[in-house]
């Protein structure tokens, strides 16, 4: 007996259990189709005869749910036995006209007609309805576009008048771009009018499409207009009828009816892509209604795409309205302007206020990546990702946030709703090593393994995927077994002929820390071509390997390589032109990075080879990519002065409160052991400013003369040559001591030369006073001028820089106009012996200065 069988009654054969539609009403028989032709009736009211509409009928995305033709010159009794085929061929009088569309319908319908508006392939679109109107929202990757729609009913035609259009990732105005979507979705339908888009004769060409479909005759038309559009919860129902009042506009119809006669000009010619046009437009259209706010929104949305215009667009804004509250368009501006905080703040609001979920996480994406700390980061993406789950930008960006602050199980969540969400194994595939890449970087290699590991159940075969694995390996500890994975990386992206620079340099550096191979890893490194993204770190890998087999002839040609590969594409970023682009693509990196490659270079220049030269030059060339950089600044200088000795390295100068003296105001005492002359007095020579001009003085002929009566005006000479002298009967030994202390004021260093005290000599006992005491600018002036007489302008560099950092203000008044001038002649210098990338930094270190 089977289980669960009562006794004394027979056993149910087995079948197929009956279905639930067919115990339903009806006996489960199957919907009548819905028929191809409209379904029409007669009806009787009032003594007057009428065709009706019997059932709705759908005519594209529109339902048409109501509708009565008039049939007049019909006299009673009548026979009404042939139904409406019998008077099919009268021509009646529309009566009543009632239509309806579905939000979904309508967005299905014209979701194809806007393929290729956003991007590649058909956007996202949303219709819903909305007070007085509908929201228009499309979306396609991370481009995004939504504006309200006020329908204004007239007699027989409809306006749609887009206003607060808005949007993220846009290239042109949002409203321009409103104004084109209503277009294309409206087709031949509609035409554009001052900034509407008006749908002429909509009730005529309901009724000539839907009568003669039935074959009845179209009816007459005249005297009907809208008398209602209604926009309920889902749907939009608009209605008709004969000789009716007016409709009355809604307060939103108003203003934006009279916002398109302000500014439909203006529309029109930014569709048309005159934005000068249409910005002198607005401008005169703000003229008439100062401060308007949908006005003055267009004219700074035209100001921000032109660029380079946030400052003027902005007070177009501020004037209407504050700039948090301007939505996008005041975070975008905001933040142009440099106002991170300020542009978080507008984004934030924009994105709360937002009714369209998707624009409103990209407005929390585009705050999150304005965002500095971690923590207000990630709550504005998960924000983000709350309003539109399926955005895949803002899951890659919270993964990301969620690696930054160690939430190791959140990220892997997801991870896996982005390979849910994937759609093929390509796809899927992708998700995984783009998440297993993100895991490695960030030092989770076990997670990385098992995310590799899943990216090759899709392809098995991927070289960058089994070098990810290898990596994952090599950080995990498992050395050997990750050398071994990526030698097979290396020979799958052979067989494949993929590109293989960025294997052979993993492989290299795995030969180098793991196989402690340099020879081989050498090899490795110095396959890769000029042209690939890794050259610049496989010349610098080269060199520091090279250098540590002891080649350091290798070594310091593949440095020179970086360096010419470096400047190959600090030309072509500047020229533009196609070759030069591919070189400066090199740059992609960052220029920090490159310039620590430099720097490095530099290093093994000077710590292997002592070509302090060429680690000058490498130097140079990091500064131009990181001219604020401390510690490259800090080399450079210090390489610098070990080629040319600096004069001075003074400390930073001891706040004091007194004022010290102008070089000018000074005088200096400078002891200099001078030779023996004759023409020299045997006294102390005291220099003093020079008087008024006097008449000249004759000397006296006397054989000796205890001191110099007369002061000698700077420069001089010609007095110095009628100063007395001693006789011929004297000789060496009858002459006093030569001075060793001569007191200098402004102007009289040259002077010194005039009593045997060379240059040369000069400078080095005025940079020992400078050394002694480094606060001393009178000094370090007198010194400058030597310098710069002697033309030694590398060690005058050196000595005004290190007085335009450490001096107060007034010394670095003083100081940065000759820095200055330093700085041009050895500019100037350098190009005329074609030391071009030498004259550059020079060239930009002034720049810096005079801006």
């Amino acid at each position: 007996m089977a289980a669960g069988q009562r006794r004394g009654r027979p056993a149910r054969a087995l079948g197929v259990s009956p279905s639930l539609r067919a115990l339903a009403p009806g006996g489960g028989a199957a919907p009548r189709p819905p028929d191809d032709r409209p379904v029409l009736r007669l009806a009787v009211s009032k003594g007057a005869l009428a065709i009706e509409l019997g059932e709705p009928f759908a005519l594209g995305p529109l339902r048409v749910t109501e509708l009565v033709v008039r049939l007049a010159g019909i006299r009673f009794p009548v026979d009404l036995s042939g139904g409406v085929a019998r008077f099919r061929h009268r021509r009646g009088q529309l009566a009543r006209l009632a239509v309806e569309a579905q939000g979904t319908e309508l967005a299905g319908w014209a979701a194809p007609r806007l393929r290729g508006f956003l991007g590649d392939g058909t956007p996202q679109l949303i219709i819903a309805p909305i007070e007085e109107g509908a929201l228009v929202a499309l979306r396609s990757g991370e481009t995004a576009l939504a504006f309200d729609v006020a329908v204004a009913p007239g007699e027989r035609a409809l306006r749609l008048l887009p206003e607060r259009a808005r949007g993220v990732g846009l290239g042109a105005p949002p409203h321009a771009l409103a104004l084109q979507a209503l277009s294309m979705m409206a087709g031949a339908h509609g035409r554009i009018v001052e900034g509407a888009i008006v749908l002429d004769a909509a009730v005529e060409r309901i009724v000539r499409l839907l009568l003669p479909a039935a074959g009845a005759r179209a009816p007459d038309v005249a005297g009907v207009q809208w008398t209602a559009v209604v926009a309920e919860a889902g749907r939009f129902r608009a209605e008709g009828a004969l000789d009716a009042a007016p409709p009355a506009l809604g307060d939103r119809a108003l203003r934006a009816l009279e916002t398109a006669e302000l500014a439909g000009v203006a529309d029109e010619l930014a569709l048309a892509g005159g934005l000068d046009d249409a910005r002198r437009a607005y401008l005169a259209a703000l003229e008439r209604a100062p401060r308007h706010p949908e006005i003055s929104s267009r004219l700074a949305w035209i100001d921000l795409v032109i660029g380079e215009r946030a400052e003027g667009a902005l007070s177009t804004v501020v004037d209407a309205m504050p700039a948090v509250d301007a939505g996008l368009l005041g975070g975008a501006l905001l933040e142009a302007v440099g106002d991170r905080d300020g542009a978080f703040s507008a984004l934030a609001r924009a994105a709360h206020a937002e009714p369209y979920g998707p624009l409103a996480a990209l407005a929390w994406l585009r705050a999150a990546r304005l965002a500095d700390a971690l923590d207000v980061r990630l709550d504005a993406l998960n924000l983000g990702v709350a309003r539109a789950p399926g955005i895949e930008a803002l899951r890659w960006a919270r993964l990301a946030a969620r690696l930054d602050v160690a939430d190791v199980r959140g990220a892997l969540a997801d991870a896996e709703h982005l390979e849910a969400s994937a759609r093929g194994a390509e796809a899927r595939h992708a998700v995984s090593r783009g998440a297993a890449e993100a895991f490695l970087a960030r030092g989770h290699a076990a997670d990385a393994r098992v995310l590799f590991e899943r990216a090759l159940r899709y392809a098995p075969e991927s070289p960058d995927v089994v070098a990810g694995l290898g990596r994952s390996l090599r950080a995990a500890g498992e050395g050997r077994r990750a050398l071994d994975l990526l030698a097979r990386a290396r020979a799958l992206a052979a067989r494949s002929g993929a590109p293989a620079s960025a294997l052979d340099l993993e492989l290299g550096r795995g030969l180098a820390e793991i196989a402690g191979d340099l020879p081989a890893a050498v090899a490795r490194v110095r396959a890769i071509p000029p042209g690939a993204p890794e050259a610049l770190e496989a010349r610098l890998l080269e060199g520091r390997w090279c250098a540590e087999l002891g080649d350091l002839g290798g070594a310091s040609v593949a440095l020179g390589r970086l360096r010419d590969a470096v400047e190959l594409a600090l030309q072509g970023r500047a020229a533009g032109d196609a070759g030069s682009a591919r070189a400066g693509s090199l740059l992609d990196g960052g220029p920090a990075a490159v310039a620590a490659m430099l720097a490095e270079a530099a290093e093994i220049e000077e710590r292997s080879r002592g070509d302090l030269l060429a680690a000058q030059r490498h130097l140079g060339l990091a500064l131009r990519l990181r001219p604020r950089d401390p510690a490259i600044t800090a080399a450079f200088r210090r390489v610098s002065g070990e080629l040319a000795p600096p004069i001075a390295s003074p400390p930073a100068a001891p706040s004091s409160p007194a004022r010290r003296p102008r070089a000018t105001e000074q005088r200096i005492e400078v002891h200099v052991a001078v030779p023996r002359r004759r023409t020299l007095p045997p006294e102390p020579v005291v220099i003093a400013p020079a008087p008024p001009p006097s008449p000249p003085i004759v000397p006296a002929p006397v054989a000796r003369t205890p001191a110099v009566a007369a002061p000698i005006a700077p420069g001089d000479s010609g007095l110095l040559d009628e100063m007395p002298t001693l006789d011929g009967s004297d000789t060496a030994t009858d002459m006093a001591p030569v001075p060793n202390s001569v007191t200098l004021a402004e102007g009289q260093v040259p002077l010194a030369r005039a009593f045997g005290v060379d240059d040369e000599l000069l400078a080095e006992r005025l940079a020992d006073r400078v050394r002694a005491d480094p606060t001393d600018q009178g000094v370090a002036m007198a010194l400058a001028d030597v310098l710069e007489r002697l033309g030694r302008d590398l060690d005058l560099l050196a000595l005004l820089s290190a007085r335009l950092e450490e001096g107060d203000e007034a010394a670095r008044l003083e100081v940065a106009p000759r820095r200055r001038d330093v700085l041009a002649r050895l500019a100037r210098r350098a190009r005329a012996e074609g030391r071009d990338s030498e004259a550059e930094l020079y060239e930009m270190l002034l720049h810096s200065e005079l801006t």
